[in-house]
């Protein structure tokens, strides 16, 4: 899994400290990148934090990122 973040953003910090929870137990990448940067290539706007699974599928809610990062 990659995970995008980007610094000053409000959503970040819980998807952050669910990373630093998961690791041991799941494999993820983080990447920090701007906030102006399209990470996601079928959105057309700019949008932070996301969560990249394996299969290539993405999650944008700040929730689901957490939940899913504690399986």
């Amino acid at each position: 899994m990659r995970l995008f973040v980007s610094d000053g953003v409000p959503g970040c910090l819980p998807v952050l400290a669910a990373a630093g929870r998961a690791r041991g137990r799941a494999e993820v990448l983080i990447s920090t990148v701007g906030p102006e940067d399209c990470v996601v290539p079928f959105l057309t706007r700019p949008k932070v934090p996301v969560l990249q699974l394996d299969s290539g599928n993405y999650l944008f809610s700040t929730s689901a990122i957490c939940r899913r990062q504690n399986l």
